[in-house]
């Protein structure tokens, strides 16, 4: 059993192995695909893959933190009694994996209280390892890594997620909001999972939208963005609150990230407020690259 006294290697050397491990496991099971069903909605599946792997995970967890509290999207909410809980996505990017699309991977995040402290993310197909600490940074694959510093909007990739609703005017609502960021960056991408999140750590993506997500989706990034050099706030620019208590950890969240240069106009423009980019460079087929 490790207790809350731990040293930071070693805490990084558990979150590792197990994000690893589940890693490992999902890679045995990407296209063959089994046993999938339907959760609350037709945009939200499970299949075989995603219990394995969260069991693989669980089993490390209670074996070295029993006295830790649990959220995980699959087996929900489990009280603790050391004021820490344990965030974890076993499968981040269910639609893409059910799909054959490498954008998927294993999440999970440390808080105390409501404040994430460590998290690992973690791309199988890449074998990418993201793995920060509260104070320390963030790490691939053991070298450090830094939000670079850019300064323009109209320059960057965007990473954008949304799921349509069950209501017209609200999916209305999500593709205005897409409309708004699209006019103002280089152009939008759509993973619409953790892969989002780890483009923008590093660069590839200049900043990320989310218009519904959990707490296994963002209690990662929420630690690692800020680590980089950047920052993560709901779509008005204000600090997210993560709740971890049994009848609320469920809620919906939206998020958007960016370097701390580009935050404020990121989220100028999603309220509408922000000028047109300049005009860009087009392909030989007449579209924006």
């Amino acid at each position: 059993m490790l207790g809350a006294s731990m040293k930071a290697n070693e805490l990084e050397q558990c979150m590792s192995r197990m994000v690893r491990e589940a890693g490992a496991v999902l890679m045995r099971h990407f296209g063959r695909v089994r046993n999938v069903r339907q959760k609350e909605s037709p945009y939200s599946m499970v299949c075989e893959a995603d219990l394995a792997s969260e069991a693989c995970v669980l089993k490390r967890l209670n074996r070295w933190f029993p006295e830790d509290g649990l959220i995980s999207e699959e087996a929900g909410f489990r009280p603790g009694r050391s004021g820490r809980t344990w965030v974890l996505d076993p499968l981040d990017g269910t639609s893409n994996f059910l799909a054959g699309l490498p954008w998927f991977g294993v999440q999970i995040a440390l808080l105390r209280g409501r404040r994430p402290v460590a998290a690992a993310m973690y791309l199988p197909v890449a074998d990418a390892l993201y793995f920060a600490a509260a104070g320390a940074g963030v790490r691939k694959n053991g070298r450090r890594i830094q939000a670079p510093a850019m300064k323009d909007l109209s320059t960057v990739l965007c990473g954008f997620g949304f799921d349509p609703s069950g209501t017209t005017r609200s999916t209305r609502g999500q593709v205005e909001l897409l409309r708004r960021v699209g006019c103002g960056v280089r152009n939008i991408r759509a993973t619409n999972s953790l892969v989002d999140f780890c483009y923008t750590l590093e660069g590839r993506f200049g900043c990320f939208v989310n218009l519904n997500t959990k707490i296994w989706d963002i209690a990662p990034v929420c630690l690692m963005l800020p680590e980089a050099g950047g920052r993560v706030t709901d779509l008005a620019g204000r600090p997210l609150v993560l709740e971890v208590e049994a009848g609320t950890y469920g809620r919906s969240y939206q998020v958007a990230g960016a370097p701390r240069a580009l935050h404020a106009g990121l989220i100028g423009l999603l309220a509408g407020g922000a000028r047109s980019p300049r005009k860009l460079p087009r392909s030989p087929a007449g579209g924006r690259r």
